[in-house]
């Protein structure tokens, strides 16, 4: 509940930008206008476009973006469930809540695309394979079906997965099994999505270690919470530290051993030497004339090795690969043909949030632990404050719509370059439907285009046209990547 109650907090406020802007505008069109978009860039996101329809019949930002904050709401929900299945209670509701504070986590929680979707899936899909009985890999399939269908590189995770399986006894071939539907129902869209790759990924370059060092700044904020570094520096290295000790600590009481279903602790390191529990929820050591620790009234240990026993998994078991290998694949794969975005890799922080929720709890003492978190939460209050911010998006549509609503005159034209642009911007539709088509009796054009335009768009003939016949008037409005400039036709004189 608190994770979703942060997320609506300001949901309404920032302006939509070109991706949500094409996002209101698949899920708004008639289903022949939504079926050429596919057919053209957009098969990747169809499932998304289609679930958000009955919300986007509503309009406003609030509703398009209620998907994503009930993504993320059921994301935290499934992360506590995870650490609480394999450590403790407590670490599972550290999980939540650090993966609830997390200033990208209430980024994407408040965007208009499927990135939240897709981590609530992958968390989902977690929870499923982490189970006992072998019925659970028909679920797990269509899960993992329905993460690709949301995003094909979501699919990453799967490596990540498999290190959990290979260490399970077994549990392979179901495992395949399971992948081998999922990729049947995956097959369709995997073909189409191929042959688009050139129209949807134009934009990523070959990442190098700036770019995965931008990941460490989204998840603090983003570039403009960055514009005052300290305590989004500050969040980020104290999430780091606690990520650390938690893989640090779990690693440790793996280690020293683990306990067993009936309550014994076996310790790796004595050649499988038993400790006796007391029907107290006390252990008594033989070997150290009565030595007593103390044990929950369950008589297990409240450690990070709680669950663990022979070929089930630990949270430094599971948490380590999804955080780490989707990241890592992915900056591996970009070398040849980029596909690296933090946002791609959203899915991943569920990872880093159960890491960072087992350092909190490793703390021990309460007081220290919720003292240690406070400290997290008022690290990250600034970049909260800038994410919701009514210009923080990468392009500020609304007030370009408003700009241009106050400067445009009746007969005014528009040309759009590339013609897909109109959907980048006609999310605040009203000055654009004013507008009419370039035409001979055009005396004043709108041109909408990118920011930097590159040569296949100086080849455009229309373009080319509209420079020839008109001269450029007044001054550009940019937002982002979207450029609005005037022009107007040229009289005799300036031939």
């Amino acid at each position: 509940m608190l994770s979703l109650v942060l997320v609506l907090w300001g949901i309404g406020t920032p302006s939509f930008w070109r991706d949500e802007s094409v996002s209101v505008m698949a899920a708004t069109m008639s289903f022949d206008e939504l079926w050429r978009l596919l057919d053209d860039i957009d098969t990747v996101h169809a499932l998304y476009y289609l679930l958000l329809r009955p919300f986007a019949a509503f309009g406003g930002e609030f509703a398009v973006r209620l998907p994503s904050a009930l993504a993320v709401a059921g994301a935290t929900f499934g992360i506590a469930a995870i650490g609480r299945k394999l450590a403790t209670p407590q670490v599972g509701l550290l999980a939540g809540l650090v993966y609830a504070v997390l200033p990208m986590i209430s980024r994407y929680g408040q965007e208009t695309r499927s990135y939240a979707l897709v981590s609530a899936v992958a968390v989902a899909a977690t929870w499923v394979l982490l189970g006992e009985r072998r019925s659970r890999y028909a679920g797990y399939g269509l899960l993992v079906a329905l993460l690709g269908w949301f995003h094909l590189y979501a699919l990453l995770l799967l490596p990540a997965h498999a290190v959990v399986v290979l260490r399970r006894r077994g549990e392979t071939v179901p495992w395949l099994a399971s992948l081998a539907g999922a990729g049947v129902l995956l097959a369709p869209l995997a073909v189409i999505a191929s042959g688009q790759r050139e129209e949807q990924l134009f934009w990523l370059k070959v990442p190098g270690l700036p770019e995965l060092g931008q990941l460490g700044v989204d998840i603090a904020g983003g570039d403009e919470a960055w514009a005052s570094p300290l305590l989004p520096a500050l969040f980020l290295a104290l999430l780091v530290a606690l990520v650390l000790l938690g893989i640090w600590h779990g690693t440790r009481l793996r280690r020293r051993g683990v306990l067993t279903a009936g309550g014994r602790r076996e310790d790796a390191g004595t050649g499988g030497h038993r400790e006796d529990m007391t029907a107290g929820g006390r252990r008594e050591d033989a070997g150290t004339g009565g030595h007593r620790e103390d044990m929950t009234a369950a008589g297990r240990r409240q450690d990070l090795t709680a669950g663990e026993g022979p070929g089930r998994p630990s949270l430094v078991g599971v948490a380590v690969p999804w955080a780490v290998l989707p990241v890592v694949l992915s900056l591996l794969i970009s070398q040849i043909h980029p596909v690296y975005s933090p946002r791609y890799v959203l899915f991943a922080v569920p990872g880093l949030a159960l890491l960072a929720g087992a350092g909190l709890a490793a703390l021990r003492r309460t007081p220290a632990t919720w003292a240690v978190l406070a400290v997290l939460v008022a690290f990250s209050v600034s970049a909260h404050l800038v994410v919701r911010g009514p210009a923080n998006r990468p392009d500020d549509l609304r007030t370009l719509a408003a700009e241009l609503s106050a400067q445009e005159r009746p007969g005014d034209a528009v040309l759009y370059v590339p013609e897909r642009f109109r959907l980048f911007v006609a999310v605040y539709g009203e000055p654009y439907r004013r507008l009419s088509a370039l035409g001979p009796g055009s005396d004043r054009v709108w041109l909408v285009s990118r920011r930097i335009r590159g040569p296949e768009w100086e080849e455009d003939p229309r373009l080319k046209e509209l420079k020839r016949d008109f001269r450029k008037a007044g001054q550009t409005r940019i937002s982002g990547a979207v450029r609005i400039t005037l022009y107007t036709r040229r009289i005799p004189s300036d031939a």
